[in-house]
């Protein structure tokens, strides 16, 4: 029998996927490299270019109220003349007129010709459910300051007197005759800045709101604090486009790839190595009926006296076992031989697997004992038969030996009788024998192989 490993069965069957598809893939490794072309052209010849904006500098505007009352009444806790800064609440009694200072300065690298203005107003209105229902307006203060430097200050001051602003409140709510909504007083200033700053003209503008509620004995402030705004100053550029890691390396690579398969698949085509050939395809069948049909086989050694009867070859495993099933009968298959039969009435249905294709590199061996029937797609132990001491035979040999054995046993049926004997004390043990002697003389004998040449069918 051969002495060939198995074949690297995955192999073969990628080398066919690959010879079936070699189109399909060749323009997917086309459409790779095109693609992979393409991105690294525009990422490495011609990347373009994009608008870049970034910031060069910045000023700043800080503003806020600062605010003091003066302790005018006598009282056991503040000293006369003391001074009640930035709190929320006040005394009334004690120290009625509020001092209040809107404060604005700036900061910046460079500045030229700078102007800031400083105005606050008295507001008082009436709203309700987001109507105003009438509103006052009183300029309490005024300041322009030119030429102001950075970290300047420039303010305006005015003094508020609670129960005075809450009078003239009343005032008017008389002279209307009514109050719909709920009167607020609050002072809004408005801080304005224009001027060059780092070397380009700015301009800047914000309203904050001081409001003061006039609670009899108290007065309360609501002071927003400090207020702080930048402005970033940006130039905007043209420069040339950059990508990120996943196109500047994805785009090569996926060029290489494209470009390495399609040229190792069609070299490989043209050398024939995708090429499977025939020994190689009717194994794969082979083997794909073996693994469908395994349920409907058992490896079992026939007794010698099968092969006796006329001998019927299928051309495929399928074949075989759809004959099997269609007559009720089982296929098994030969542990020494590989071969496949199925025995019903007269005859011996039988199925030789095809041998595992040689690899290769003995196939280009023009030397090796089986080139030439691994080029026909046959191997030599194509259809072996084993007498129980190495020796081989071929199917063909098989019909010629049943044909002179049965012309034998017409003629003289005393040879007939030995060469059973003979196949008797050479076959292999015998699941269908009919008593325990016969089963042990072939134990004794020791020769698990077939039936000799002259006696199988």
């Amino acid at each position: 029998m051969s002495t060939q490993s198995d074949p690297d069965e995955t192999r073969i069957r990628l080398r066919a996927v690959l010879d079936a598809q070699f189109t399909l893939l060749l323009v997917g490794c086309l459409v790779l490299a095109a693609a992979g072309g393409f991105l690294v052209y525009g990422t490495y010849v011609d990347p373009g270019t994009e608008e870049e904006t970034r910031t060069v500098s910045s000023w700043t505007v800080d503003s806020e109220y600062v605010h003091a009352a003066e302790v005018t009444a006598e009282n056991p806790v503040f000293e006369v003349g003391s001074t009640l800064e930035n709190r929320e609440t006040y005394f009334s009694r004690i120290a009625p007129q509020l001092d209040v200072a809107a404060e604005a300065s700036y900061t910046a690298e460079q500045s030229e010709n700078v102007r800031i203005d400083v105005e606050s107003e008295l507001v008082i209105r009436n709203v309700g459910d987001g109507v105003e229902y009438w509103e006052e307006r009183e300029t309490l203060a005024e300041t322009t300051v030119e030429d102001v430097e950075p970290g300047e200050t420039v303010g305006a001051e005015f003094t508020l007197d609670s129960a005075a602003i809450d009078q003239q409140a009343s005032d008017i709510e008389e002279e209307l005759g009514a109050s719909p909504g709920q009167t607020e007083t609050e002072v809004v200033t408005t801080v304005e800045l224009e001027g060059t700053l780092n070397g380009e003209a700015a301009t800047y503008t914000r309203s904050m709101e001081f409001g003061i509620d006039h609670g009899g004995d108290t007065y309360t402030v609501s002071d927003p604090g400090p207020q702080s705004d930048t402005t970033p100053q940006e130039v905007t550029e043209t420069v040339e486009r950059t990508y990120g890691p996943l196109r500047s390396i994805g785009a090569p690579l996926l060029l290489v790839i494209g470009v390495v398969a399609g040229a190792g698949l069609s070299y490989a085509r043209y050398e024939g190595r995708l090429a499977v050939s025939d020994a190689e395809r009717a194994y794969l069948s082979y083997r794909d009926d073996r693994s469908e049909f395994d349920e409907w086989i058992t490896r079992i050694r026939l007794p010698p006296a099968a092969h006796d009867r006329p001998v019927a070859y299928a051309d495929s495993l399928r074949d075989l076992v759809d004959f099997a099933i269609d007559n009720d009968t089982g296929v098994v298959e030969d542990p020494d031989t590989g071969a496949f039969h199925a025995v019903t009435g007269e005859f011996v249905y039988t199925y030789r697997r095809p041998d595992p294709p040689v690899h290769r590199s003995t196939e280009e061996d023009p030397a090796g004992p089986d080139a030439d029937a691994a080029e026909d797609g046959v191997g030599v132990d194509a259809d072996p038969l084993d007498d129980g001491e190495g020796s081989t035979v071929d199917t063909a040999d098989i019909g010629t030996s049943v044909a002179d054995k049965n012309v034998g046993a017409d003629d003289e049926g005393d040879d007939g009788e030995r060469s059973d004997e003979e196949a008797n004390g050479d076959g292999g043990p015998d699941p269908f024998a009919m008593g325990p002697t016969e089963t042990a003389e072939r134990d004794t004998d020791g020769d698990d192989s077939t039936d000799s040449p002259e006696t199988n069918g």
